[in-house]
C-alpha cells in the first residue's frame, strides 16, 4: 500500500516539527535558568572557600562541618572552643588554618580578642603569640588574617609573621581588608606561598545575597582560573552562609568548577 504525501501533508509535517522544536526551546527557557548548564567533566576553574571565625562554637559551625563541600576552616586561637573546633574540622576532613586576629585601622583593640597582633608589639612578641597560636591550632597548614587592615600595611609586623610562616612551612591568605596591604609583596620576598581573597561571601544573614556572592565567586574562577572566597560562622554569616554554599555548589560544579582547598590549589599551580 502506497502512502501519497501531498504538498499540503508535507507542509503540515514541517510545521509540526518546527512547532515541536519551538516548544522544546521554550521549555528550556522557562524551566531552566542560566545557572543550569550541561555537566562537564573538564575542569574550567577552581574555587576555594575559607570559612572564618571558628573557635567560638558559633552559629553555623555544625552546618559548615556537615557540608559535603571541601571548605577550609579558619580557626581563631585563644578562644573557648579553639581546640575543639579545630579538632572537629579536622575530623570532618576539612583543611584547617590559623585565623590570626590583627589590628584594624579603626576599632578598639579589645575587638581582636585575646592576644591579637597589634602594631605596637615588639617583633619577638609578635612571633611569640604566633608560636603559641600554632601550638593551640595544631592542625593548621596556613594562616589568614582576622581584620588587620592596619597590621597588613605594617612591613615589620608582616615580616615577623611571615618569617614564622616560612619556618613552619605555612602559606598565608591575605583577606584583603586593606587595599594598601603589603602582604603579597613581603611574602614574595621571603618565599612564602601567598594568596589573596577575591570575594567576601557574607557579612549578612541574607541567604539570597550570599548565594549570589558564591555564584560570583564561580564567575571569577571561570575568568581567572581560580578564585578564593571568604565566609564566616557567627554573626557575619553562619547558617545562611552554609545554606547558600550548599545551594550554589551543584550549579557551579555543573559549570565545570571544582571546589578545592588552599593546599590543593598550591599543588595545582606548582605543576
Amino acid at each position: 500500500m502506497w502512502i501519497i504525501i501531498t504538498k499540503k501533508h508535507l507542509y503540515n509535517l514541517i510545521i509540526g516539527i518546527l512547532s515541536l522544536l519551538i516548544l522544546l526551546v521554550l521549555f528550556q527557557i522557562f524551566f531552566n535558568n542560566d545557572e543550569s548548564v550541561t555537566t562537564s567533566s573538564e575542569v574550567k576553574g577552581y574555587v576555594v572557600i575559607i570559612i572564618d571565625d571558628f573557635g567560638n562554637n558559633a552559629n553555623g559551625t555544625n552546618e559548615m562541618l556537615k557540608l559535603d563541600v571541601p571548605i577550609t576552616a579558619a580557626v581563631m586561637p585563644f578562644m573557648p572552643f579553639s581546640k575543639a573546633d579545630a579538632k572537629a574540622a579536622k575530623n570532618a576532613n576539612l583543611e584547617v588554618i590559623l585565623h590570626l586576629a590583627m589590628e584594624p585601622n579603626q576599632g578598639k583593640k579589645e575587638w581582636l580578642g585575646p592576644r591579637g597582633i597589634t602594631c605596637d608589639l615588639e617583633s619577638d612578641d609578635v612571633k611569640c603569640i604566633l608560636y603559641d597560636a600554632l601550638d593551640e591550632i595544631e592542625h593548621a597548614v596556613g594562616i589568614n588574617n582576622h581584620m588587620g587592615s592596619k597590621a597588613t600595611q605594617d612591613k615589620r609586623i608582616m615580616q615577623s609573621i611571615l618569617e614564622v610562616a616560612k619556618e613552619k612551612k605555612l602559606f598565608f591568605v591575605d583577606s584583603k581588608t586593606s587595599p594598601k596591604s603589603i602582604v603579597s609583596e613581603t611574602a614574595k620576598n621571603l618565599g612564602v606561598p601567598c594568596f589573596s581573597r577575591d570575594v567576601f561571601l557574607d557579612g549578612t544573614k541574607d541567604t539570597n545575597h550570599i548565594r549570589r556572592q558564591v555564584l560570583k565567586l564561580g564567575d571569577v574562577a571561570l575568568k581567572k582560573g581560580y578564585a578564593i572566597g571568604i565566609g564566616h560562622v557567627g554573626i557575619e554569616g553562619g547558617k545562611p552562609t552554609a545554606e547558600a554554599i550548599a545551594s550554589a555548589y551543584p550549579i557551579l560544579v555543573k559549570k565545570g568548577i571544582r571546589f578545592i582547598t588552599v593546599s590543593q590549589l598550591m599543588e595545582i599551580l606548582n605543576k
